[in-house]
């Protein structure tokens, strides 16, 4: 049985008699899927600092500039200037470039800050693609440590999961153990698109559009069914924003197949390649595609970062409404687990605050190797917060009733070291 959220109810049309009250509920950020081969912040930074050296910048502003295009050399010299400083990583170099955007009056070096700030979230975009289309095999063979998040699911019906991640590592997880899996999408679309030799390909996506989003028409499981909720609040690979008036499409897996999410991420990517190529136009933070007719049709990527999320400074393809429904259906948790989150997001932050606030027999479970006390900004409410400095991999391994094999503790062994000489390679630091 599928539910639609109601104006009125956080939980839809459901008997008064019937309170959907969640024993438990997930939170995940980025250190979630670092086991899976996902990078941290100071990670994907480095690969951005690598890749774009301050002298590849002005040799594209340059051939930018001989096609008719490029930027203002200030916009140049301030992003230079912020790839240079070591103390920032990428989430607060796209918000200082938000600022210089938002706050420039000159209109032709306004638009230069922000063609320079949707170059480096493609950039982000593409690194982030790139991880997860070669990691997938990596991550469906660590995901065996996640096992007991079925188990989790079986005992929480259904299961919230909200997630920073712009990753399908979620997504992957319960197609690979069969846990049922819904995002707020209501309907099911085949859209064709030509590849490059003329053929059609037909890629399914799961579609929620904006009449929905107003009527409040979300599809998610309802009180007492198996399955897992999730809400991806920063945008993601797989979602694109449709059409002005701004519906949304996300992929849908191949038969179940969870290869087939980063497969399908890659050839669509592949398509928008191809016509840019074909026709010397890119269209920056787009993915472009020729339908059967031959007309080109545009779907928005919808990655949110930086440091101004869910604000009116800047514009936004990631859904804003999606803030509430994590607001609305949080309150139905009476403990929330974050995995992998440090506590950087401030409207993140002040929700948990709040709901944490609300009731004393709320509880607030850290899994995060790097934190072994009680946030600061809700040291008001120690005593509701637990702090366990394991790794998500640790802490699922730990939840499961079934002991490791000594093959399987060996790979997993095996992939834990692999993974920390990637992060090292990259950052510097063990």
């Amino acid at each position: 049985m599928s539910i639609f959220l109601g104006e009125h109810h956080p939980y839809g049309r459901r008997a008064i008699d019937e309170p959907p009250i969640q024993m438990k509920a997930l939170f995940i950020g980025a250190g979630a899927t670092y086991d899976c081969g996902m990078p941290l912040v100071w990670e994907l930074t480095a690969e951005i600092r690598r890749w774009l050296t301050p002298e590849k910048l002005v040799l594209f502003n340059e051939n930018w500039k001989s096609q008719g295009g490029g930027w203002d050399h200030d916009v140049v010299s301030c992003l230079v200037s912020l790839l240079e400083n070591k103390n920032l990583h990428y989430e607060n170099i796209i918000g200082a470039i938000e600022v210089e955007c938002s706050r420039e009056r000159d209109q032709s070096k306004r638009q230069s800050y922000h063609a320079a700030l949707g170059f480096v979230l493609q950039t982000v975009y593409g690194l982030l693609m790139e991880r997860q289309v070669k990691n997938t095999r990596y991550a469906l063979a660590a995901l065996d440590d996640f096992s007991s998040i079925k188990g989790m699911a079986e005992n929480n019906k259904p299961l919230w999961v909200f997630s920073l991640n712009h990753d399908c590592i979620t997504e992957m997880l319960a197609l690979k153990f069969g846990i049922p899996l819904k995002s707020g999408f209501n309907e099911e679309v085949s859209i064709p698109m030509k590849t490059a030799n003329g053929s059609i390909h037909s890629f399914l996506f799961e579609r929620l559009s904006r009449k929905s989003i107003e009527e409040n028409q979300y599809d998610f499981f309802g009180h007492g069914e198996f399955g897992i909720n999730l809400i991806k609040l920063h945008g993601s690979l797989d979602i694109f924003g449709q059409n002005d008036e701004l519906s949304y499409l996300k992929i849908k897996a191949v038969e179940n197949d969870p290869e087939s999410l980063s497969s399908q991420i890659q050839l669509l990517n592949q398509i928008n390649q191809d016509i840019a190529v074909r026709d010397g136009v890119v269209c920056t933070n787009e993915n472009i595609y020729e339908d059967e007719d031959g007309e080109i049709q545009f779907l928005r990527k919808s990655l949110l970062s930086g440091t101004h999320k869910f604000t009116k400074k800047l514009s936004q393809i990631a859904p804003s409404e999606f803030l509430s429904l994590f607001k609305g259906n949080l309150n139905y948790a009476r403990e929330l687990i974050c995995v992998g989150y440090s506590f950087g997001d401030k409207h993140i932050d002040d929700q948990i605050a709040d709901w944490l606030s609300f009731s004393a027999t709320r509880k607030l479970t850290i899994i995060n190797p790097g934190i072994n006390v009680c946030p600061e900004g809700m040291k008001h409410l120690s005593g509701q917060v637990e702090c366990k400095p394991v790794g998500t991999a640790d802490y699922f391994t730990q939840l499961s009733d079934k002991k490791p094999t000594v093959l399987k503790g060996m790979l997993r062994k095996a992939r834990s070291l692999a993974r920390e000489k990637i992060k090292r390679e990259l950052t510097g630091n063990g």
